[in-house]
């Protein structure tokens, strides 16, 4: 099966009140939508008018999309464990570090009676590349202040306790 995009944007904006607590709203925007529209829509429209009927403030708002495979779990193989995870530092151009984690990684990635991931392997290779843009698409990853993601550093494989076992 194939992953099928949701036809809407979700606009999310986050609200605080003064006891810090905060909740979010929701409101769905149709895909065929500019995106550039969308957030002048959100900045000059939506959120001057949600702060008219509240008395919390909009503390941060999003836009997102989604596509879902509804036969996937069908899919999933045995050894699939999301608890597991690989957990790759990369170094930005500004010198910070962004974590990226990647649920179910395989062990045939992890070096043997460690939890160290084998930076050398071609499979962590092309995730690599496809995180540093090696392929002269105009797509870069970046923390989330947009340094640009420049090297790997790090990569180990982590496993957190489950509740459903």
């Amino acid at each position: 099966m194939a992953l099928i995009q949701e036809p809407t944007y979700s606009v999310t904006l986050s609200l605080v009140d003064r006891d810090r607590n905060v909740s979010t709203m929701s409101v769905h925007i149709p895909t065929t939508s500019l995106i550039g529209a969308v957030e002048t829509w959100v900045t000059g429209t939506l959120i001057p008018a949600v702060q008219g009927i509240t008395n919390a403030v909009v503390k941060a708002w999003s836009i997102s999309t989604v596509a879902v495979d509804d036969a996937a779990v069908a899919l999933a193989a045995e050894a699939s464990d999301v608890e597991r995870k690989g957990v790759f530092s990369f170094r930005a151009s500004d010198g910070s570090t962004s974590i990226i984690s990647v649920p179910s990684i395989l062990n045939t990635v992890v070096i043997d009676e460690t939890n160290i991931i084998n930076k050398a392997d071609a499979l962590v290779i092309a995730f690599r590349d496809a995180i540093l843009n090696t392929s002269g698409l105009l797509i870069t990853a970046s923390t989330y202040l947009a340094s640009d993601l420049i090297m790997l550093d790090k990569a180990v494989k982590h496993h957190r306790g489950s509740s459903r076992g």
